[in-house]
């Protein structure tokens, strides 16, 4: 506190000088050589408090005008300022702080601070309180730098940038957010958003290589996500394959070895009837195409007395005759034949198809004393009915 010495002060001539003023004038020297700051050099051996008007008081190292608080000026470079315990793996921080020192709303926002790992191997972790009032003085970690890694969300960042949750990229004034490959002196390659497209462009003609509408799903590689309508998937160009694809098309087969047959007492045809097993149900979810073929062995006609003998057969989708064929038979139960129907369908989707097989026999020589018959899988021969989507 400020020294007062006693009135009359300043002495005039005549004023007398007491045993008091002397002592005040001694007792004063010795406090300010413990308590004075030398400019020339010394060590303070107690807090220091810088006073003055609010927004003035500031502190200058090296500088008679600082234009902050706190304002250091060396010459040195980097001009360095040293935070240091003297506890043994001890840490630095510096905090910062928001309202009115010892307020009820006094809060931390958030604080730089360093840690040892071990081997001399340090670290930076930078922290926030988090969110709400009981989290005012938190501490959530949002960055660690270690060895040369940052971490984010992860303690031990094994690469340069090592995150352990989601990754936001927002677009910018280019309209585009993304990630460039860097190699050597030029950009490799881009991943990211280009409007309403996320894809993979090359940097050496290849364009959009990788492209996906985000408002679809659609996915295109080498051309425009769009492609084929009604496709999620569309290709420009060959496809290789190294390896097996595989898929959920529909391949459906009815199979069958029994012996089956039917007859006819008249001498004209046009009597169908279904054979037996060969038939199939499809609902498909889209569109498709169909291989669908039918096989028979083992196929003969014969009768008490018919040299002459016909079997007709046909493949019918939804009803409708798709494929059909003719045998004759001069042998009267000696010639075993085979019978395919091969057809390429469309089926559309939204209803279910049906698949059958149908035969018929007749002979101008059949009576009903004397009916031609037809039978196949003779000799158990097989029969089957296949659809295979392509």
């Amino acid at each position: 506190m400020p020294f007062v010495p006693d009135q009359p002060f300043p002495k005039a001539t005549g004023n007398p000088i007491r045993s008091k003023d002397w002592n005040d004038l001694v007792y004063e020297s010795q406090r300010l050589d413990t308590a004075k700051v030398n400019k020339v050099g010394d060590a303070m051996t107690g807090p220091l408090t810088i006073q003055a008007a609010l927004n003035q008081a500031a502190l200058g190292v090296g500088t008679a005008s600082p234009a902050a608080r706190l304002h250091v000026v060396d010459g040195a470079n980097p001009t360095t300022l040293r935070v240091q315990s003297t506890a043994s793996n001890s840490k630095a921080r510096l905090e910062l702080w928001s309202d009115p020192q010892g307020s009820g709303t006094e809060w931390r926002p958030g604080y730089l601070e360093s840690f040892d790992v071990g081997g001399f191997t340090g670290g930076l972790s930078f922290m926030t309180n988090g969110a709400g009032a009981a989290n005012r003085t938190g501490s959530v970690e949002a960055l660690r730098l270690v060895n040369g890694k940052a971490g984010f969300g992860v303690t031990d960042p094994g690469y340069r940038i090592d995150v352990g949750d989601r990754i936001r990229l927002r677009a910018g004034p280019s309209g585009s957010a993304g990630l460039w490959l860097y190699e050597g002196n030029e950009d490799k390659a881009f991943i990211g958003m280009n409007g309403s497209f996320v894809g993979l462009w090359g940097n050496k003609g290849a364009g959009w290589a990788f492209n996906m509408d985000v408002a679809t799903g659609n996915v295109g590689l080498g051309t425009n996500p769009v492609g084929v309508a009604g496709y999620p998937l569309s290709i420009k160009g060959n496809v290789g394959v190294n390896g097996r694809v595989r898929d959920s098309k529909f391949r459906l087969e009815a199979v069958a070895n029994n012996p089956v047959s039917i007859s006819n007492a008249s001498g004209t045809g046009g009597i169908w009837n279904n054979v037996p097993g060969m038939n199939l149900s499809i609902l498909v979810p889209d569109g498709a195409t169909f291989l669908v073929r039918f096989q028979m062995g083992g196929l003969q006609a014969y009768g008490g007395n018919i040299p002459h003998a016909r079997g007709e057969f046909r493949l019918l989708l939804d009803g409708v005759v798709q494929a059909y064929t003719l045998h004759e038979y001069h042998a009267n139960g000696w010639e075993l034949r085979e019978v395919s129907l091969e057809r390429l369908l469309y089926l559309s989707s939204g209803s279910t198809h049906t698949l059958v097989v149908q035969w018929a026999t007749h002979s101008p020589e059949a009576t009903p004393a004397n009916p031609v018959s037809l039978q196949g899988c003779w000799f158990n021969d097989y029969r089957h009915l296949m659809a295979i989507e392509l």
